[in-house]
C-alpha cells in the first residue's frame, strides 16, 4: 500500500479526490480501521463547521456569475500594430501635443491589461468561493461506502469477542439486511488455510458468507447473504479456496438473538 494513501483521509472526507483516488482509498478503508475512524471524525467536523458558517446565497448570485462568464470573451484581443512612422500619428499637431500624445499611447500600450480569460477565471473563482461558503448547489453529504453504511446504521447491532489477542466483531443492520466483520488485528491463518465466514440461517444452518483476507492486520469484510434473516454467524478454518460447508469446528460464534 502506498504510504501516501493514509494522507488522503482528509481530502476523501470532503470529496476532494478524483474518481480513481476515491476507488483506491475506499479499498484501503476496508482494511484500515484508523483511516475509517479519521474519515468519520473529519466528516463530523466538516458538517459542524458548515452548520456554523452556512448562509443562504443571494438569489441572483448564480445567474449573474454564469451570465458574466457566458458574455466574457475567451480569447485575448489582437496585438496593437505600431505605425511605421511614429511621427505620422501626430502630424499637424504642435510639438507639445505630439509629445503628450506619444507618451499617452506608450503608457496605454505598456499598461497591463486584464485578459478576458483572467476575468472569466476570476468570476469562476467567485462562484467557487460562494459554493464553498454557502454550498447552495451541493449534491448533499459525502457518500458512505457500503460497509460504512452498515457500521453507522441507526439499528447497527455489534457482537464482539476476543480471538488470539485480537478483538473481532460482527456488526449487523437488520434494516439493511447486511453484516460486516471487523477485526483490529486479525490473526493470520496457517499456510494453505483461510478463515471463512458463515451466516446461521433458519432451516439452512451455516451458509458461506465469504473469506477473511489473510493479512494479520486490521480487517473489514462485508458478509455475503441475507443478514436480516440470520440468527448468528461463525468463523471456521478452511482450505485457502474456501469450502461449501464447514470442515472444522468454529473458531468463533456470534449470536444475533
Amino acid at each position: 500500500m502506498n504510504p501516501d494513501t493514509h494522507a488522503l483521509a482528509g481530502a476523501y472526507a470532503v470529496n476532494a479526490v478524483t474518481d480513481e483516488e476515491s476507488r483506491s482509498f475506499e479499498a484501503h478503508l476496508e482494511v484500515c480501521a484508523d483511516c475509517r475512524a479519521e474519515v468519520t471524525e473529519l466528516r463530523a467536523a466538516a458538517a459542524a463547521l458548515a452548520a456554523d458558517v452556512e448562509l443562504p446565497p443571494p438569489p441572483a448570485l448564480r445567474n449573474s456569475v454564469l451570465s458574466a462568464i457566458a458574455q466574457t470573451r475567451q480569447l485575448p484581443p489582437l496585438p496593437v500594430t505600431e505605425p511605421a512612422d511614429p511621427t505620422a500619428a501626430t502630424a499637424g499637431s504642435t510639438g507639445s501635443r505630439a509629445t503628450a500624445g506619444t507618451t499617452d499611447d506608450l503608457a496605454t500600450r505598456r499598461r497591463p491589461r486584464l485578459r478576458p480569460w483572467l476575468a472569466a477565471a476570476a468570476a469562476a473563482a467567485v462562484l467557487a468561493v460562494g459554493t464553498l461558503i454557502w454550498s447552495p448547489w451541493n449534491d448533499g453529504p459525502a457518500q458512505l461506502t457500503a460497509t460504512e453504511q452498515v457500521l453507522q446504521a441507526p439499528d447497527a447491532q455489534r457482537v464482539e469477542q476476543p480471538m488470539n489477542g485480537s478483538e473481532i466483531a460482527i456488526v449487523r443492520s437488520p434494516a439493511r439486511g447486511q453484516a460486516v466483520f471487523v477485526a483490529d488485528a486479525m490473526p493470520a491463518a496457517p499456510a494453505g488455510k483461510a478463515y471463512q465466514l458463515w451466516l446461521d440461517l433458519p432451516g439452512r444452518g451455516l451458509v458461506s458468507a465469504g473469506l477473511i483476507p489473510a493479512s494479520g492486520a486490521a480487517v473489514t469484510v462485508m458478509l455475503d447473504g441475507d443478514a436480516a434473516a440470520a440468527t448468528g454467524a461463525g468463523i471456521t478454518l478452511e482450505p485457502a479456496a474456501g469450502s461449501e460447508a464447514p470442515t472444522s469446528d468454529p473458531v468463533a460464534l456470534f449470536s444475533f438473538t
